[in-house]
């Protein structure tokens, strides 16, 4: 097997498995971490010893049984548990070391309560958590918890009475779950359908239904249900267990690159950006740079084919719901047009050529009898080179999947109006995905036909702050026909990524990449990218909180409108103040 580059949380979590398996050189198929990314030492050795009674290929193949089935995650914890007794009992007699590394383990169970956070919590699966804790409460001698008849006689069925053998153990656990109806050996698909429940109602049945977060880790175009009456959301590679399958760079840098192509950057360049920006907060993620997605016919897999039929297919929606309400976005594009012209005619004087005829210039007099050089007179410019390029940059995670027609076509007016004024524009798209931050050029600087926006598609998480630190480099690498640069985003201003920022200042154990820390983040890179001289401002459309959060990350240069008739007006000004302020 084609060895793996490991973090070193990673390089410590396998370390602990080969030891517990007695086995060194090979690459676990699962690593157990906590919440915080520290290795689990005692479910680790538990991997390991999985390893050492069933080998490897038995448990590979018990696990693959239920890959890609809706409740995936809850059946690969109720395995581990299920494992955790059999190899135990095994282990026991020739290791009593065992023993106190499994109350400590428990012990680090409760403990978590207090140190996890709400999106944590919320990950648990409920019949998963009172599982766990039944166990870990008989390890430490307490009453199990309050449990109905079925949960008593799962848990018990979790925990067998003698250990089965390497050929037993698959039809054991398989037996555990057809008497529990919980996997009858069909694969069910995940759901497609998506309900969002907000306020008072998502409190109750948060109490009363398991909540799992969804984690994106298998990228795929969910239809919007802007465009039409019901849409399907994304399929998604569910796996929340803290026994998980180890990620592997390769493999991701290669599914990154079938799925979105090739990178515009060198390889060179590509690896020095991430050197630079994958640090501090972001320290262990990745950057990618692209055009878009190959057409279907250029997809090298069978992921990468469907992902590029189903960006076909949201593109061709996105220009539908543009033709339905062209006469609104039409009108749209004019107003704006005009006031972006009427701004750049009282704001931006035209640059003064030295000529042979015009307004004299008197500093430059000297220069006709000494240099015999009759440009001495000054002439406006008749077609001057644009003051500035504008970078529009557009919010593709998934929670902009139930407004991607939306979305594309505010993009559209955006980037139709800054080139009939004759001002460059770019429209790019970010997402992040398997740690990779992606940024998806729709629009070049040198092509005129703004329809490049209507590619645009959402799909996976996005982390702000990082995304705001490849904009500016993306400005660096190809800044465009002008020296001084505008930075629109059309966003929810709610950062949110799968991956946590690691330890360090400000975070010694941590933390969720959301909320109050990821708001935080996206600020501060606003502030470098302004104090770097580009100008950032921000189109807000999101859910009344988050206007809190945009108006922390962006300030005054923020427009917050509730409908697409709102979008000329308050794009308009928002413009307006950034072309007055490169006077300034």
């Amino acid at each position: 097997m084609e060895k793996q580059c490991y973090t070193a949380q990673q390089r410590r979590a396998a370390n602990l498995v080969w030891t517990a398996a007695g086995a060194y050189g090979f690459d676990p198929m699962f690593l157990a971490s906590h919440s915080d990314g520290t290795p689990d030492f005692y479910m680790n050795c538990v991997v390991g010893l999985v390893r050492k009674y069933y080998g490897d290929e038995i448990p590979r193949a018990l696990f693959a049984l239920w890959e890609e089935d809706r409740r995936q995650p809850l059946l690969d914890d109720l395995t581990w548990l299920f494992l955790e007794s059999a190899v135990y009992a095994n282990e026991l007699p020739c290791r009593p070391v065992l023993s106190e590394l499994r109350r400590e383990h428990a012990e680090e169970f409760f403990g978590q309560e207090y140190q996890l956070s709400r999106q944590e919590w919320m990950s648990k699966n409920q019949l998963v958590y009172t599982m766990q804790a039944a166990r870990w409460r008989s390890v430490q001698g307490r009453n199990p918890p309050v449990m109905t008849p079925y949960e008593s006689r799962l848990a018990a069925a979790l925990a067998p009475d003698r250990t089965p053998d390497p050929q037993e153990l698959t039809p054991a656990v398989l037996q555990v779950f057809e008497r529990f109806a919980l996997f009858d050996g069909k694969v069910q698909p995940k759901a497609a359908v998506r309900l969002h429940f907000e306020g008072l109602a998502a409190k109750i049945l948060s109490k009363t239904h398991p909540v799992q977060l969804v984690r994106t880790d298998r990228l795929t175009v969910g239809q919007s249900v802007a465009a039409e009456g019901e849409g399907k959301g994304p399929r998604q590679d569910l796996r929340g267990a803290l026994v998980e399958l180890r990620q592997n760079g390769e493999e991701d840098r290669n599914y990154i690159e079938s799925c979105f192509g090739r990178s515009l950057y060198p390889p060179e360049r590509l690896a020095r950006a991430e050197q630079q920006l994958c640090a501090g907060v972001h320290l262990g993620c990745h950057l990618w740079f692209s055009s878009g997605v190959p057409r279907p016919e250029q997809a090298r897999t069978g992921d990468a084919r469907r992902l590029a039929d189903q960006a076909e297919l949201q593109a061709e929606r996105n220009r539908k719901f543009f033709a339905q309400n062209r006469e609104l976005y039409q009108g749209a594009i004019g107003r704006l047009t005009g006031q972006i012209r009427n701004s750049i005619l009282i704001h931006r004087q035209p640059d003064a050529l030295c000529a042979r005829t015009g307004k004299l210039d008197a500093a430059r007099v000297w220069r006709m009898a000494v240099m015999e050089d009759d440009r001495v007179f000054l002439r406006a410019e008749e077609e001057n080179r644009p003051a500035f390029t504008v970078d529009l940059l557009l919010d593709a995670s998934a929670s902009r999947l139930h407004c991607q027609e939306i979305i594309a076509a505010q993009g559209y007016i955006l980037a139709e109006s800054l080139r009939r004024c004759a001002i460059p524009v770019r429209v790019s798209a970010f997402c992040s995905l398997r740690g990779y931050t992606v940024v998806r050029v729709l629009k070049d600087f040198g092509q005129r036909d703004a329809g490049g926006t209507f590619r645009y598609f959402a799909s996976g998480w996005n982390r702000d702050g990082l995304a705001l630190r490849a904009a500016g480099d993306l400005t660096d690498f190809a800044p465009g026909p002008a020296d001084r640069h505008l930075l629109i985003l059309l966003t929810d201003a709610s950062p949110n990524d799968s991956r946590r920022i690691p330890p360090g200042p400000g975070y010694p154990l941590g933390a969720a990449y959301d909320g109050p820390a990821a708001v935080n983040d996206a600020a501060a890179e606003v502030r470098a990218l302004e104090r770097k001289g580009i100008r950032v401002s921000a189109v807000f459309m999101g859910p009344g909180p988050a206007g809190k959060d945009a108006g922390t990350i962006y300030g005054p240069n923020l427009a917050r409108i509730t409908g697409m008739d709102q979008l000329a007006a308050a794009a308009g000004r928002l413009i307006q103040r950034q072309i007055r302020s490169l006077d300034d």
